[in-house]
């Protein structure tokens, strides 16, 4: 039961966090003029985002448990399994892209497969170092997207929607879970991770990517 509601409440907070993050992010191109960001911009914003996301992560262990390294290995594990989920999508979102680019005779250089495993890494190596050295996770950015996840959780209305989007984020990583101990077991994957392009794999991470809207 600790587990469970471990994954529901970091469902929540990933969610939330995404959520501010669309609006800065949003604000960022507004302020800019709405000019086109090079590859290297989007990724650097990305490894910023992702970041400070395991950041926050440690940040809530700690609130709740304290170090407890039992609490931190399974959130490190669910933060893995988020990332990947992104990965996944965008994968599938570069696909669709590539084939209607084609249709259009255009280029969509906005993913590369080696910088998204390259920015996931770098996340996790944060999330440990925050974990073996807290004061560096104990920074004014990273406690005011805390605070602000706190006081959305808060809100009647919005906290509610988002506590909504977190039990769907743990059914979907309790059926990723149920789906690894049964490729153990048998050897073979069920249908939807086999066919990771059908539409059932169109809700990966259990919420939108705000930060990914145009």
């Amino acid at each position: 039961m600790q587990i469970i509601n471990l994954i529901f409440n970091l469902g929540v907070l990933f969610s939330i966090y995404s959520f501010i993050w669309f609006f800065i992010n949003s604000l960022l191109k507004l302020i800019s003029g709405g000019k086109k960001q090079t590859l290297g911009e989007i990724y650097f914003s990305k490894a910023i985002q992702y970041i400070f996301l395991a950041n926050v992560t440690v940040l809530f262990g700690i609130q709740n448990n304290g170090v407890n390294w039992s609490n931190s290995f399974f959130s490190g594990l669910i933060l893995s399994m988020y990332f990947i989920g992104k990965l996944q999508k965008n994968e599938q979102k570069n696909i669709l892209f590539k084939q209607f680019n084609g249709l259009m005779k255009k280029q969509n250089n906005s993913f590369e497969r080696k910088y998204e495993i390259i920015i996931i890494g770098l996340a996790l190596c944060s999330y440990i170092a925050f974990l073996f050295f807290p004061l560096l996770g104990e920074n004014p950015v990273s406690k005011w997207f805390f605070d602000e996840i706190i006081s959305f959780q808060k809100m009647p209305i919005l906290g509610f929607i988002f506590k909504v989007i977190g039990f769907f984020f743990l059914i979907n990583i309790l059926i990723k879970i149920s789906n690894g101990i049964l490729f153990l077991i048998s050897g073979k994957l069920s249908n939807k991770n086999i066919h990771p392009n059908s539409n059932s794999s169109n809700n990966n991470d259990g919420f939108d990517d705000y930060e990914e809207i145009d």
